[in-house]
């Protein structure tokens, strides 16, 4: 049975993880509103869409046997995204902000119209263990889509991307081997929340090693 004392260390450990990924996030929705001022400047239409949710999907996944990140997209926005669009978006080139934060992608996928000069930023996070067959079939497709809908599930839009390494760099180390065995993004992620996991529990121990040189040196005076 755990101690009290080892429920409370978990539920530190737990909240100090929880404030990193929303720090992370936060991060990410200002980084990207930059991106999008500065193509605003340029007389660019842009429009920044937070998404609610966002999943890596494989083909296994749902009914049908679509892949990539579907990204569920707040009403307001997908009028907004519709509007822009005319139920067509032509966005024939891309590009992807990510950045890695205890086991957790924070990703911004910029879809650009040349023509139109219209960008719209999507921004979303996963975890990077629930990737491995996303990266898989990605890979074996050399492809990778971008899907948005509503909150009910209807379709708003998918955009095809033809360089997945953009979503997954060095994505040959994602790669199941032939004997089956666990993806590196598995594998990777696990890592790094053990890692995270062992600077908390050092900062703690550091903490409580001050808190008792303190005290000591209370004693003595």
């Amino acid at each position: 049975m755990p101690e009290v004392g080892e429920d409370i260390d978990d539920a530190d450990r737990v909240a100090a993880l929880a404030d990193r990924h929303r720090d992370a996030w936060q991060r990410t929705l200002e980084d990207t509103e930059s991106l999008a001022e500065q193509r605003a400047a340029d007389g660019w239409e842009t429009l920044v869409i937070p998404a609610g949710d966002t999943a890596p999907e494989s083909p296994d996944a749902g009914e049908t046997n679509r892949f990539g990140l579907a990204h569920v997209v707040p009403g307001n926005f997908a009028d907004d995204f519709e509007e822009l669009t005319g139920g067509n978006p032509g966005f024939a080139s891309y590009n992807v902000y990510r950045a890695e934060n205890d086991g957790r992608v924070f990703v911004t996928t910029a879809l650009i119209d040349e023509d139109d000069r219209l960008a719209v930023y999507v921004v979303g996070t996963y975890e990077l263990r629930n990737a491995g067959e996303l990266i898989q079939t990605a890979v074996e497709q050399n492809a990778m889509y971008t899907h948005l809908q509503r909150l009910d599930g209807s379709r708003v839009a998918s955009i095809v991307h033809q360089d997945p390494e953009k979503f997954f760099p060095h994505v040959d180390r994602f790669v199941d081997d032939e004997d089956g065995g666990e993806t590196d993004a598995n594998a990777e992620a696990d890592a790094d929340t053990e890692e995270a996991d062992a600077d908390t529990e050092e900062a703690d121990a550091n903490a409580e090693a001050d808190a008792d040189a303190s005290e000591a040196g209370a004693d003595e005076a």
